[in-house]
């Protein structure tokens, strides 16, 4: 039986020493980059959703519980409301991520 570990038989790589060079920064920068406005804004949306303090959001908008949570001075996020008004048409904007959840 020999003393190696299991982990010895695995290849694997280090960055030992080695600088980043500029070009590699640029494409993990460019790759966020890549993301859709509607995209950064849907992922706001979800944080809003996902936040416990503004109180729960089965059943109700967001819009709804954004309002809920302001009259109850949580201070919820401005950016959330304009984005709301921005796009009050759009159900996939409007509906939180537990609108099928409701009791």
């Amino acid at each position: 039986m020999s003393n190696s570990v299991i982990t010895d038989s695995f290849k694997h790589t280090k960055r030992v020493g080695r600088q980043v060079k500029k070009e590699e920064t640029a494409t993990v920068g460019s790759s966020r980059g890549n993301k859709t406005q509607q995209a950064i804004d849907l992922e706001l949306l979800r944080q809003f959703d996902l936040t416990l303090e503004f109180g729960p959001c089965s059943g109700i908008t967001r819009m709804e519980r954004w309002a809920r949570a302001e009259k109850h001075g949580l201070n919820p996020p401005q950016g959330v409301k304009d984005l709301l008004e921005q796009n009050s048409h759009d159900e996939e904007y409007t509906q939180c991520l537990w609108k099928d959840y409701s009791i």
